[in-house]
């Protein structure tokens, strides 16, 4: 079995990376052993735990839009709104979230969700 290892995304707002007013698209990897263990290297991210997602994105984002190398300050120019979603949609690939489930419990009626999922790579 082949596991899928590159991601398409669309970002919701994609202000500063679109052209006329397109949504901006990107594909991004799965996360690697060795970017965790760089990670633990870096000294920003040491220093300043709010830096954890910009460098581990700058890595694991290959492409936005027509920006030819994304870093930790194309990460750092995205929408709030983008960002946010960047985040959610590399823990849910790394986590291989296939499908999300309403679920109602049956004794006490609340409603959760559930997530159907399979061990991604780290």
């Amino acid at each position: 079995m082949r596991i899928k290892t590159e991601f398409k995304f669309v970002l919701p707002k994609g202000t500063g990376f679109s052209e006329n007013g397109k949504k901006v698209s990107g594909v991004m990897r799965l996360l690697k052993i060795k970017d965790i263990l760089a990670m633990e290297k870096d000294m920003g991210v040491a220093t300043n735990t709010g830096v954890f997602y910009v460098a581990l994105l700058g890595m694991c984002v290959k492409q936005l839009g027509n920006v030819s190398l994304v870093n930790r300050r194309t990460i750092e120019k995205l929408n709030p709104v983008d960002f946010a979603f960047l985040v959610d949609f590399m823990n849910e690939i790394n986590h291989q979230v296939i499908k999300r489930l309403p679920i109602t419990c049956q004794h006490c009626g609340n409603q959760f969700e559930g997530v159907l999922s399979r061990l991604g790579e780290i």
